[in-house]
């Protein structure tokens, strides 16, 4: 009998937040566990693979997390927070709106080719409803990461209508993650660029200026 994962994708979500990465300890039982997710799949793993291939022990490891759950949830929400900060980088020097929505875009796409919550997403189906029939959590907190970075790196610009320019531009993205198009191929970034800001020039014509 296959093991439910029960994922609650507000919990993913919550986690996003947090910030792991302050606690050495938590940090090596996080890396752990996505080395070994990654490696013989997440039904299989096992506080005790964690504890073991982290070095920390499992009382230790209670002590940060409730348990198996919640590893899974703070890894999940970990690879979210990496793959919005992904975005910011590429786009932080532009001045055109359009121009910071097409980068971020690319570098979204570019990053999921080798993030570690696109190969579990990809790997099991029960993750896959976190960016499907259960994405609206994942999506709120998208949306919300996005029209704040806008409206902070682009202050003068208008913001009648972001938020719902922006809840389009996530899903379209995460319909692009879920099944890459060759018409937008990240080995070749000139070429996607062009097609990008093609398909998304006519949605932002109120904010390139």
């Amino acid at each position: 009998m296959r093991r439910s994962l029960a994922i609650d994708p507000a919990e993913v979500v919550a986690s996003v937040a947090q910030t792991h990465a302050a606690d050495a300890v938590a940090t090596r039982v996080l890396d752990a566990a996505a080395e070994l997710y990654e490696r013989i799949g997440i039904r299989r793993c096992s506080v005790e693979d964690i504890a073991e291939h982290s070095g920390v022990g499992r009382t230790t490891i209670y002590r940060r997390f409730e348990g198996r759950q919640q590893i899974l949830e703070a890894v999940l929400g970990r690879e979210v927070r990496r793959f919005f900060a992904s975005m910011i980088g590429p786009s932080a020097h532009l001045a055109r709106f359009d121009d910071v929505v097409v980068e971020s875009f690319l570098a979204g796409l570019t990053a999921t080719e080798t993030s570690l919550l696109t190969t579990l997403v990809r790997a099991e189906p029960e993750l896959l409803a976190l960016l499907t029939i259960d994405a609206a959590p994942i999506i709120d907190a998208a949306r919300e990461f996005l029209v704040s970075l806008y409206r902070t790196a682009l202050p003068d610009k208008p913001a009648d209508g972001l938020d719902a320019l922006i809840d389009a531009l996530v899903r379209l993205a995460i319909s692009l993650v879920l099944t890459p198009s060759p018409l937008f191929p990240t080995d070749d970034p000139d070429t996607a660029r062009t097609s990008l800001h093609r398909l998304l020039d006519p949605m932002l014509v109120a904010y390139a200026t």
